[in-house]
């Protein structure tokens, strides 16, 4: 602490002393005592030990023998505490899932903060490293008003506090965020992504005849950006001719638009793959050869794989073998194979050359770097009867296909897989159980590393398929399934949870979901006759 020190000049003795004798013989002392001394000290307290105190000291002669001296001495202010300039949490209110950020300005003897929420701490460190949020996810983990308190210390111990407050009131899960419709023109959708700032969807525009097509929509208004719908007359080199649909989308760590689709009807379609730049240039597309078909696509760090089938002849016969390839990110084909039984584990009577795989949906697996991609298969079970079960398959990057699951049909006669998701860095996937015609009711598989998908959840809702699956960041499953005129939009945790919620939307075909780093997600489809998208908070 700073020590100020005033000191009184004296007089000169000499003549301070002649003073002193005329006084003293004019008007002498009533006593020959002592006149006495008196002190008087003042302590700011201080929170550091070891601090000094402000003094005043006063000395007064204590005869008449000399002069007197006089010193006063001040001392500066004790120690003040640091100082919290400001302390907020932005948005201080979410009325949706988001995060709300912590900021704090302080003086700069700060050398320390911590920061407790309802009294319990969260944070602490320097303040050159000072970073919090509070993410909320849901109505159910998140929805609440806390408290927020920042102390902060400086080198000698002393210490300041401030509070901020946050309110969190969120909607039911499964409410409304936003729809969009395509009223223009009869359209559908078949898939559907986030991006880090727009949700994709793909699918087809009928003008007149039904044509591959991209949209890029707010994420929080589901209102088309500026320059879509994109159709692929606009962007494709190519001089195609008759209709064409996207039925599958992936979007790669660069940000472009992986779109496979096919060009054609009936047994003269060809596979047909696109790569966009995000802002909708096309940077190389890939026709392939009559008789293929793609249904789905994942994206691998420089690589995109597809999947699909072709049309085989045998013995008179057309079965469909599944049909996987690999593409770098310049478009260069780096491998392909036709996956047709036997399969690995297969252990079913007949000629499997005669019966059908139908892959439907994949992923890429970065933890096991390999390639799982599920659909529908007919088995064998003897000479007379064959059923459709549901399957697996996984492939190395570099095309070696090393593992292979089929349902046993523990759970109805038939079964089958349609999508694929990555929930929590496991794969989830979508499909149906059923015994005898008319009796699909949805499936939905936890898979395990090998691709097995043995623990399921089963939900009786008759007549409908789980068409596809997503998980959002409290890792809850969202998935439509379909029936023939409408679709139920479900929410769950886990293969015994009841639902979270459960809405029935008549008239819709809804194919497609996906969630986003918030938690919200969107279900795609077609509702009456136009492409429709509905988000729903998490």
């Amino acid at each position: 602490m700073s020590r100020s020190t005033l000191v009184l000049p004296l007089a000169v003795a000499a003549c301070f002393a002649e003073t002193w004798a005329d006084g003293s013989a004019r008007f002498p002392a009533e006593t020959d005592t002592d006149a006495g001394t008196s002190a008087a000290t003042s302590s700011g307290a201080s929170e550091a030990p070891g601090d000094s105190f402000q003094t005043v000291t006063s000395d007064t002669p204590t005869g008449s023998s000399g002069p007197s001296e006089t010193a006063t001495t001040f001392e500066g202010p004790a120690n003040e505490p640091p100082e919290i300039v400001s302390f907020t949490v932005e948005p201080d209110t979410l009325h949706e899932a988001g995060t709300a950020e912590a900021h704090a300005v302080v003086s700069a003897d700060v050398v320390s903060l911590e920061l407790h929420v309802d009294g319990q701490p969260v944070w602490s460190g320097p303040p050159a490293e000072f970073a919090w949020s509070f993410a909320a996810t849901s109505k159910a983990a998140s929805e609440g008003t806390y408290t927020l308190e920042l102390v902060v210390r400086d080198r000698e111990g002393l210490t300041a506090s401030a509070t901020a407050m946050l309110w969190v009131t969120l909607p039911e899960t499964g409410a409304e965020k936003c729809v969009f419709t395509e009223d223009v023109l009869a359209s559908r959708l078949t898939a559907t992504v986030y991006a880090d700032d727009a949700l994709i969807v793909v699918g087809s525009l009928s003008n007149p005849s039904r044509e591959a097509t991209v949209w890029r929509l707010d994420p929080d208004s589901c209102q088309p950006q500026a320059g879509y719908p994109w159709k692929l007359s606009q962007w494709s080199a190519l001089k195609v001719q008759g209709t064409s649909e996207a039925v599958g989308l992936a979007i790669d760590g660069e940000g472009r638009m992986a779109i496979a689709a096919n060009i054609g009807e009936g047994l003269v379609r060809q596979p047909y793959l696109a790569v966009l730049s995000p802002e909708g240039a096309l940077e190389w597309e890939h026709l392939g050869p009559m008789g293929q078909t793609y249904s789905g696509i994942t994206a691998a760090p420089d690589r995109f794989f597809v999947v699909g089938e072709q049309l085989q002849i045998v013995d008179g016969k057309a079965p469909r073998d599944g049909l996987v390839e690999s593409f770098d990110a310049e478009g260069k084909k780096v491998w392909w194979d036709i996956l047709a039984a036997p399969l690995p584990g297969d252990n079913f009577p007949g000629d499997p050359k005669t019966l059908d795989e139908h892959p439907r949906a994949v992923t890429w697996q970065e933890e096991s770097q390999t390639l799982l991609l599920v659909g529908e298969r007919l088995v064998s079970e003897d000479i007379v009867f064959n059923w459709t079960r549901a399957f697996s398959a996984r492939y190395t990057g570099n095309g070696a296909l090393v593992g292979a699951w089929t349902s046993s049909g523990l759970d109805g006669d038939e079964d089958g897989l349609l999508a694929i998701a990555d929930c929590g860095g496991f794969p989830l996937a979508a499909g149906w159980v059923g015994s005898g015609p008319n009796s699909r009711s949805p499936a939905t598989r936890w898979l395990d590393p090998l691709g097995n998908g043995d623990k399921r959840r089963l939900d009786n809702l008759l007549h409908a398929s789980m068409q596809a699956v997503a998980c959002d960041r409290e890792q809850k499953v969202a998935g439509v399934a379909t029936t023939i005129d409408s679709t139920y939009v479900v929410g769950f945790k886990g293969s015994d949870d009841p639902f979270l919620f459960k809405h029935l939307f008549p008239q819709a075909t809804l194919t497609a979901v996906d969630c986003d780093s918030r938690g919200f997600c969107a279900t795609a489809g077609l509702l009456g006759n136009h492409a429709w998208v509905r988000v729903h908070h998490p």
